[in-house]
């Protein structure tokens, strides 16, 4: 590699532009937006060149994660035979020491953080990297030979993938998302399936035993593969009689459920993937238990914020999909009001109205997809719908209803207002914190 274009200018395709620089390798950039790099004085901007001119001398694209596999672009770099690469690929090729990925529709973020905190109180260096924050390419050549990557690696990421090899690798969940981007739920879980292609009969897969597409592809794999599950035994990691057994030739007893701080069974397949992929690591099964113990899950996962006038809110705008918000409204104790929408990724709802459990009492939707959502809701049901304008103006409605809890959880992805769910989260702390005050943003 000599000469690199890079399409995309977010934080996956600024440290792809780090890395390439670090290597002596020539980078330009084309984006749709106006860029700025007076940050990167050494980067081309051929964004306004004509797509031949953009690849004139080059002889590798590097995809951003939010860059369709189908942009123009794509098509004719390969036309003339560039080297098509993601950015997660490209970290890869500089990668020196060992990598755990995780991907799946739900608990990727949890799942990362969990088995990177674990490392490093077992006495290994690893780094949380990939979809959870800070870009692989961003940090790939402090990682030695002796360290641990552990990425959290989505759909998005794993389109592109040719080379990438982690050793330890695990899909957690395939439910309905990014309809958008991949049109078809078998395209959705190909994507996913990608993340165990390049793997051999020394390394390791990690399936969900009790999600259908996840145990689907264990024919498909040729590394060892474990399993978890909540309700039945499996070579892996199980629970039973309110405990996690490890089972990788013996049984032997992990940790109580009354010790995770972590709740709901979604969670537990989250702590038994991680632990796994620690136990196959070689972390001591005491250690693992300890660092679980003492975990502190990540924010806007299902978080409680605070009350006012005697009603719990939970910021769950990390629920970016359909099945992360019917599980966190299961979690719920108590009537519900529930704040959703964001960016229309295409999804049906009909299965979002048809999952709802009793305690939601009333939904509010505010976003670009809300008249997506109520084309779905049903002719009969049982709690109130409204739509409205702002997020300020969903969580007065919401202080408004008689209920014990208020659940923003959005359903989707922020794009329509927000960079990321972070800022979406931050924003309606903010809001919380004003109505706590009794004012007004």
């Amino acid at each position: 590699m000599k000469n690199a274009v890079i399409i995309g200018w977010g934080k996956s395709g600024k440290g792809a532009a780090k890395l390439l620089l670090n290597h002596g390798i020539g980078v330009s950039v084309y984006a749709d937006a106006e860029l700025d790099l007076s940050s990167y004085p050494q980067v081309d901007n051929v964004s306004k060149l004509d797509y031949f001119d953009v690849i004139s001398g080059k002889d590798t694209l590097v995809l951003s994660p939010s860059v369709p596999m189908d942009h123009p672009l794509v098509e004719y770099a390969r036309r003339f035979n560039l080297s098509v690469i993601g950015e997660i690929e490209l970290g890869y090729k500089f990668c020196k020491g060992n990598i755990i990925a995780i991907t799946g529709t739900n608990g990727k973020t949890t799942t990362t953080k969990l088995i990177g905190d674990i490392v490093n109180v077992g006495g290994i260096k690893a780094y949380t990297l990939g979809n959870i924050g800070e870009s692989f390419c961003e940090s790939v050549d402090a990682i030695g030979e002796r360290e641990i990557a552990v990425l959290e690696v989505s759909s998005f990421q794993l389109q592109s993938v040719k080379d990438f090899h982690p050793h330890i690798a695990s899909c957690l969940n395939v439910t309905p998302d990014h309809m958008e981007r991949h049109k078809t739920m078998d395209n959705y879980a190909m994507s996913k399936f990608n993340i165990f292609i390049n793997q051999g009969a020394e390394d390791y897969a990690i399936l969900n035993y009790d999600d259908a597409v996840t145990r689907g592809f264990v024919d498909m794999i040729s590394a060892d593969v474990y399993f978890t599950s909540n309700s039945s035994k499996v070579r892996g990691a199980f629970v039973r009689d309110g405990k996690i057994i490890v089972d990788l030739g013996k049984e032997e007893e992990l940790i109580s459920l009354d010790e995770i701080p972590l709740k709901g069974k979604f969670n537990y397949q989250n702590v038994m993937t991680a632990a796994l992929s620690c136990i196959l690591l070689g972390v001591d099964k005491d250690v693992i238990a300890g660092a679980i113990r003492n975990f502190k899950p990540p924010k806007y996962r299902n978080e409680y914020i605070g009350d006012i006038d005697g009603k719990n809110i939970f910021n769950d705008s990390k629920a970016t999909n359909i099945d992360s918000t019917l599980k966190a409204c299961e979690s719920m104790r108590g009537d519900t009001a529930l704040i959703v929408g964001g960016y229309d990724k295409g999804i049906a709802y009909d299965g979002f109205f048809s999952g709802l459990p009793s305690c939601v009492k009333h939904i509010i939707a505010t976003g670009d997809n809300v008249y997506s959502i109520m084309q779905f809701l049903p002719s009969y049901h049982e709690y109130t719908f409204e739509i409205t304008s702002s997020l300020q103006r969903a969580a007065e409605l919401a202080l408004e209803k008689d209920v014990r809890n208020i659940l923003f959880s959005p359903t989707t992805s922020s794009f329509d207002r927000y960079s990321g769910y972070m800022e979406r989260g931050e924003h309606f702390d903010m809001i919380i914190g004003s109505l706590k005050d009794g004012g007004k943003l």
